[in-house]
């Protein structure tokens, strides 16, 4: 990850954390229409090739008919980038406070962001998850999407950052040995968090 400290003339944390944010968000913007509605659209079109006949014509909890690629698929493309580039606001700042090389970052927020939005995503009391088969696949499904779009806005945002792409005048980041290890206890608690949630979402569907 490109590191820059602050130094005499040089742009300082506001700036930097701006910059972060900026391209954090557009990064999260692409990585949701990938991974959120692509990517959700095939995961859901593989659970319905691996269901029985009985998830025909059946609504999901998103208002969408299982097995059928609707005008509804735009509406979730649309969602899908919003959610994402707002999402990936919040994870610029955090990106200016986890110390480490992009690759290690991208892995933490993998697994962070799976185990925290997946949680969100497996819904025991939604039709989703009580009629798609096998249950490990479908929850396997939607904790890879959100953790792959964690992974990817990391990842994108590096290379943004690294080709002065967008911002030109602002540092990429700005590496402060006291506030490096704030975003892992971040990404720690919300994988802690996630995997308690997920736990609870399978011992009631599995109950």
């Amino acid at each position: 990850m490109s590191d820059t400290t602050t130094s005499a003339g040089a742009p300082g944390w506001t700036a930097a954390v701006l910059a972060s944010t900026g391209v954090c968000g557009v990064a999260g913007t692409l990585a949701g229409i990938a991974w959120g509605g692509v990517g959700g659209r095939l995961a859901m079109r593989l659970l319905f090739v691996t269901s029985d006949d009985r998830v025909r014509g059946r609504i999901t909890d998103s208002g969408f008919e299982i097995g059928a690629i609707s005008p509804g698929t735009m509406f979730l493309l649309v969602f899908s980038a919003v959610a994402g580039g707002l999402l990936g606001l919040v994870a610029g700042p955090l990106r200016m406070i986890t110390a480490g090389p992009a690759w290690l970052v991208a892995v933490g927020a993998g697994v962070a962001g799976g185990a925290f939005f997946g949680a969100l995503l497996v819904a025991p009391d939604g039709v989703d998850f009580n009629v798609l088969e096998p249950l490990w696949l479908a929850v396997a499904l939607f904790v890879l999407l959100p953790g792959g779009w964690a992974a990817t806005v990391v990842l994108l945002a590096d290379r943004l950052a690294r080709s002065g792409a967008l911002f030109t005048t602002l540092p990429a980041r700005i590496d402060e040995r006291r506030f490096g290890l704030v975003g892992w206890g971040v990404l720690a608690a919300l994988t802690v968090v996630g995997v308690a949630g997920l736990l609870d979402d399978v011992r009631s569907l599995t109950a």
